[in-house]
């Protein structure tokens, strides 16, 4: 799992039009005829110029919503986000004839149906979809859960499909549409762990995040055990006792495990080989003499001859980074 930072530019910029784009769709665009409408003010601003409100809408519904609660939601860190999408429901259902069915109905129709659906992912307005220009705005190269599959940039020339990172609701659409565009709650990752992730619940309580622990690279290990004389396997440890067995339970409830699995013939074995089929020390060759006499630092050794990086905030620029490290950490400290 990789830290991903406060990432508080591409905060600013995203929060800056998703506030517009939900204020008019709540609130109705600004104008004579209606003067309770939403404006930033700005008159290039295409929501607040040209954008519609969304119909359908409980007005009671839209009427939980100020311009403070707006900016709330899209730019709260998650355990802030929870509380307020908990108080939002409560003083709706308060409210006489009013449940958390309709409740979550109205949310999901402009939240997730109109806002991550269409805004967020499809909507080139602006020359560039919302899930494209926020995965560029974070600048994560790698799949924020396992670390294992790229997710680039890639724009396709003639405007046809390209290549993105997925973006998972690290609390479920499904359980809570309200935050579904929700900055702190967008978490850049590959298919695989999004697709894992959307039938897994995780808590703040009982879990880690990527917004919120910077140290979450380092609340758990890879290490391996011998399966046979020829076949290892890829194990997790606990590794922080800071979080308890937070790491551990978040590696578990993501299905690293499993994920990891296939890798243990592949990137496991290779570097176990290194360390003992050809020679006693061979790992230590490859980090102390393949570049003696040249000026190179032990970061740029390890990127050239495994492929990878090894300070913590580096991890998600290449994949199998922290697998690696931790790895052949583990090999060079075996004695003969």
């Amino acid at each position: 799992m990789v830290y991903l930072g406060n990432q508080i530019q591409a905060l600013n910029d995203y929060s800056r039009e998703a506030i517009c784009w939900l204020g008019v769709k709540l609130k109705g665009r600004k104008t004579k005829l209606n003067s309770t409408g939403y404006s930033c003010g700005n008159p290039s601003c295409y929501s607040c110029e040209k954008s519609n409100i969304r119909s359908g809408i409980d007005q009671a519904f839209r009427d939980l919503f100020t311009e403070d609660i707006m900016k709330k939601l899209i730019e709260s860190k998650p355990k802030e986000l929870k509380d307020l999408n908990d108080t939002l429901k409560s003083q709706f259902t308060s409210l006489r004839g009013k449940t958390a069915k309709d409740f979550k109905e109205n949310a999901n129709k402009i939240f997730v149906k109109s806002g991550y659906s269409d805004w967020f992912s499809k909507d080139e307005t602006l020359g560039e979809k919302w899930n494209y220009r926020l995965a560029r705005l974070l600048n994560i190269h790698t799949c924020t859960y396992c670390n294992r599959e790229y997710v680039f940039v890639i724009r396709n020339p003639n405007k046809g499909k390209g290549m993105v990172s997925q973006f998972d609701h690290w609390f479920p659409k499904n359980d809570y549409p309200l935050l579904a565009l929700s900055f702190y709650n967008l978490i850049p990752s590959c298919g695989t762990c999004n697709g894992i992730k959307a039938s897994v619940k995780l808590d703040l309580d009982d879990h880690l995040h990527p917004y919120v622990h910077s140290n979450i690279s380092n609340a758990y290990q890879f290490s391996f055990l011998p399966k046979t004389n020829k076949e290892n396997y890829i194990v997790f440890k606990n590794n922080n006792s800071m979080f308890n067995t937070k790491g551990i339970d978040t590696v578990n409830a993501l299905n690293l495990p499993l994920i990891y699995k296939g890798h243990s013939d592949k990137e496991l074995q290779d570097l176990i080989d290194l360390r003992y089929k050809y020679s006693d020390n061979y790992l230590n060759i490859l980090l102390e003499n393949t570049f003696k006499g040249i000026n190179i630092s032990k970061e740029e050794r390890y990127r050239l001859i495994f492929g990878i990086e090894i300070e913590e905030d580096n991890y998600h620029k290449r994949i199998f980074s922290k697998f690696k490290r931790d790895i052949i950490n583990q090999l060079l400290s075996i004695k003969n």
